[in-house]
């Protein structure tokens, strides 16, 4: 019997074919989840979803649908209106039967961004339907930018980008982050886990996909720093001075690594007895490949 596969929900105001940071992490997420055998949906009001990845569009989500321009602006004056009670339920009707057909729905900005506070609204709401579902991905937070400051008013819904909100997990993409929401919201800061935005190093570097094989058998994407010396293996380039220099770079707790990527020399017989030699210190000598 196969096991079913796990469906997530990734909620933003936009989805990653619309320019910015938090689309660009949460298409990562999306793809990632799909290779590992999720079915992902993202849930937005506008853009679109990347290949393979289903998009339920949902315009009030969107932060420029006129309705929620509308609303933003009463509640930057500090007007909770009508119009903005029946968008929350309008948005808890169309979101509650999406939800129940997941298993975990993470929402990125949404319950830390006042940019959609009917959309913050409805999410607090459905997160307490259904405790442990809703993850917070924190990349921003409007209550620590004096940016926003003329926009913050007390009481809700402007406090509950503000407060911590039962039955949901929070992550941070960053110490600073973290930090920030535990000091906004009264959270213990160890109840905040922190998940930096990855980076394909392979893609990045514009390594093939022989090289990125070697790089990760070798564990090169975490050396730091990372040695190169691209030089024949001669006593006369004194490669066991760089040898030594990866040991002592070692010794003080750096994951340093060395990597020599030239052959022995043609020429001389005798490179073939320094090549032994560097082998043997090399073989004493973490992250050094000869």
């Amino acid at each position: 019997m196969s096991r079913r596969r796990p469906r997530i929900l990734l909620v933003h105001y936009t989805a990653p074919s619309i320019l910015g940071g938090v689309e660009q992490v949460m298409s990562a997420h999306a793809r990632a989840l799909k290779d590992a055998g999720a079915l992902v949906t993202i849930v937005a009001g506008r853009g679109r979803a990347p290949r393979g990845v289903r998009l339920l569009r949902v315009p009030e989500a969107d932060s420029r649908h006129p309705a929620v321009l509308r609303d933003f602006r009463s509640l930057a004056r500090g007007e909770r209106t009508e119009a903005h009670d029946a968008l929350v339920e309008k948005l808890v009707r169309r979101l509650r039967p999406i939800f129940a057909k997941a298993d975990r729905v993470v929402a990125h900005n949404v319950l830390t961004m006042h940019k959609d506070l009917a959309l913050t609204e409805a999410l607090v709401w459905l997160a307490s339907e259904r405790p442990g579902q809703v993850i917070a991905w924190t990349h921003d937070l409007a209550w620590c930018d004096p940016q926003y400051a003329s926009e913050r008013h007390p009481g809700d819904p402007w406090e509950l980008i503000a407060r911590a909100h039962p039955g949901v997990r929070y992550v941070a993409v960053s110490d600073e982050r973290a930090n920030q929401l535990a000091s906004v919201t009264g959270l213990a800061r160890d109840k905040v886990n922190v998940v930096p935005n990855g980076v394909d190093v392979a893609a990045a570097l514009g390594l093939s996909s022989a090289g990125a094989r070697l790089a990760k058998r070798l564990d090169l994407y975490r050396a730091d720093p990372l040695l190169l010396l691209p030089a024949r293996l001669t006593r006369r380039k004194r490669i066991e001075a760089a040898i030594a220099a990866a040991r002592v770079l070692r010794g003080r707790g750096h994951a340093a690594a060395l990597v020599v990527t030239g052959p022995p020399g043609p020429h001389n017989a005798a490179n073939e007895r320094y090549l032994a030699e560097l082998a043997a210190l090399a073989k004493g000598a973490p992250g050094v490949h000869l």
